[in-house]
């Protein structure tokens, strides 16, 4: 059992559930992508299946600071083996809009957004620290690819991945991403849409990982996963197993 993309500082008692997690034979990467997780995770033990990523989510792109900035590095330098991330594009958030209208004309200028600014500046970073890359998108794949491609990521020669966490891509995607290292991190809704479930029969087989990107959604009544506020730390780790379970199923009955 790998699961890799999930959010435990985000969930309850992280440490227990980590331990109890382990204790059961789930692995998985751990991922920090706001600055009040990194502190959390960086101080919780996990063996050598096990993987950490910090990073900053498009969700907080336009309220980081140059501290922020300075901590992230820090913490990557001293984290040998963690990866950046997750970062990159989310139409629901601010700074996610590349042009505007100008006043009194019927054109746009277009502007690099903040969201972009942000990602790309992790992007260097990974590439820098030769870094596998845990990469977030709500809107535009060609968009996020086209970035990769011009920061030169991943370098040659290095083994860093571009990590396309909760994959919701089509077939163009999967095959404009092939010179990147690709990793197609697979959850639950990358099934829903149809474009998406065609483009997975097309993944190489060693690109495909799965995932419950589980966080504190997760224990929410009316949320996204089937967890209910108040579960043990036992209960929890049933429901991941459970969820994990699922995503490697249905990719099997898609293929």
């Amino acid at each position: 059992m790998f699961d890799f993309h999930l959010h435990l500082a985000r969930l309850p008692q992280p440490e227990q559930l980590a331990k109890a997690l382990l204790e059961r034979g789930y692995h998985f990467i751990a991922i920090a992508c706001e600055p009040w997780e990194w502190e959390i995770l960086e101080k919780i033990p996990l063996d050598d299946k096990c993987g950490k990523a910090f990073g900053i989510h498009p969700m907080i792109a336009t309220q980081v600071s140059e501290q922020d900035w300075d901590k992230l590095r820090e913490l990557l330098v001293k984290n040998t083996d963690a990866g950046v991330g997750e970062c990159g594009i989310d139409k629901r958030y601010e700074g996610y809009i590349t042009s505007e209208k100008v006043a009194g004309q019927s054109a746009f200028r277009s502007e690099i957004s903040t969201q972009e600014q942000v990602f790309k500046r992790q992007v260097e970073l990974a590439r820098e620290l030769r870094r596998d890359l845990q990469i977030h998108c709500v809107g535009d794949y060609a968009r996020l690819i086209k970035m990769l491609k011009e920061c030169r990521f991943p370098e040659p020669g290095t083994q860093a991945r571009s990590i396309f966490h909760r994959f919701g891509g089509d077939v163009s995607i999967v095959r404009a991403a092939q010179s990147l290292n690709p990793i197609f991190s697979l959850h639950k809704d990358s099934f829903r849409k149809k474009s998406t479930a065609a483009a997975i029969a097309e993944i190489p087989a060693e690109q495909v990982r799965f995932e419950t990107d589980a966080d504190e959604c997760f224990l929410n009544e009316e949320g996204r996963c089937p967890i209910k506020s108040g579960m043990t730390v036992t209960g929890i780790v049933d429901e991941l197993i459970t969820l994990l379970q699922s995503v490697k199923a249905r990719y099997d009955s898609n293929s």
